[in-house]
């Protein structure tokens, strides 16, 4: 019983036709010169057609074996780039990658990171999407997105996820730039107990929102909330605008508002992390190249956020 016809078969057959003669076939292919006769007849055998006519002298092939010839060679080349096309994937070179962030807490990082992606595969499709911490999850539910920057996980969904921290940051007060205490390198919090707050609502990030919450009580008040919009730069407006003072993460200088001014707090909050999140058991090469990549550029995020200084 014959073999199923292979992509060996058609190898040897395009040899011997290319060149005419078998001994010159099988030098180029590296193999035994009978094993590319007995191919070339079993290929033969299979079509119920002959492909080749030999004599002692020379090898012609048949009209049949020309046209054959022709197909076979676009098929070999077909297999060829669909062979590379898979190790691409495999490597990551080729895909697709969503990414989910909210943008004062990756503006000073995101930048750097989708450049050196986009340097190193530049076939990849990468599509951005800034959304709060419920839509990275709605969005990873939908699998819109393949990886995220957030705040860490709720505990109830950390089970199918992997979280890295990227960094690390701490509360800070944005005060309108005329405020009284606006002139103090750092401000004691229990000075801001008579102020109205404007937080980034709760629903957007609530371990941001709960641990703005717990360190006003650590300073022994609890903070009188006018507002709660849902973007930061809103925050940031607000405030500039005298509608009231507010506790966010130490990046949002970042956002470069001139009429804002952040200082330190003391005493200093807990460490509010900034993580990479992204489902556990996903095979997506795309995914693991940006992971290490965010990897690599750790150390340099680490620096630039604890020195205030964007790095490009």
């Amino acid at each position: 019983m014959l073999a199923p016809m292979e992509l060996r078969h058609l190898r040897y057959f395009v040899a011997v036709a290319e060149h005419l003669n078998y001994s010159e076939a099988a030098r180029r292919l590296r193999v035994a010169q009978p094993a590319v006769s007995q191919t070339v007849l079993d290929l033969e055998e299979e079509l119920g057609l002959k492909l080749l006519l030999r004599t002692r002298r020379q090898v012609q092939p048949t009209v049949a074996g020309s046209i054959f010839a022709q197909a076979a060679r676009d098929i070999l080349r077909r297999a060829e780039a669909a062979k590379q096309l898979a190790q691409r994937a495999a490597r990551g070179e080729v895909g697709k990658l969503g990414i989910g962030f909210f943008g004062s807490v990756t503006a000073p990082i995101l930048p750097l990171l989708v450049r050196t992606y986009r340097q190193q595969f530049p076939q990849v499709e990468l599509n951005l999407y800034e959304l709060n911490p419920d839509q990275q999850m709605k969005a990873f539910d939908e699998e819109r997105i393949d990886v995220a920057f957030a705040r860490p996980l709720p505990p109830e969904r950390r089970a199918g996820f992997q979280e890295e921290i990227v960094y690390t940051d701490t509360l800070a007060v944005a005060l309108p730039e005329g405020h009284p205490l606006a002139g103090r390198k750092s401000v004691p919090l229990n000075a801001l107990a008579a102020e109205p707050f404007v937080q980034f609502h709760r629903q957007g990030a609530p371990g941001l929102f709960d641990e703005v919450m717990t360190t006003c009580r650590r300073a022994g008040f609890s903070p009188r909330v006018v507002s709660e919009p849902d973007f930061m730069a809103t925050v940031m407006t607000l405030v500039a605008s005298g509608l009231g003072v507010s506790l966010v993460p130490g990046n949002v200088r970042s956002l470069n508002r001139p009429q804002v001014v952040i200082r330190p707090i003391t005493p200093k909050s807990a460490p509010i992390p900034l993580c990479l999140t992204w489902p556990k058991d996903v095979e997506n090469p795309a995914l693991a190249a940006f992971v290490k990549i965010v990897r690599t550029a750790k150390p340099t995020i680490q620096a630039m956020m604890t020195s205030g200084r964007r790095v490009d």
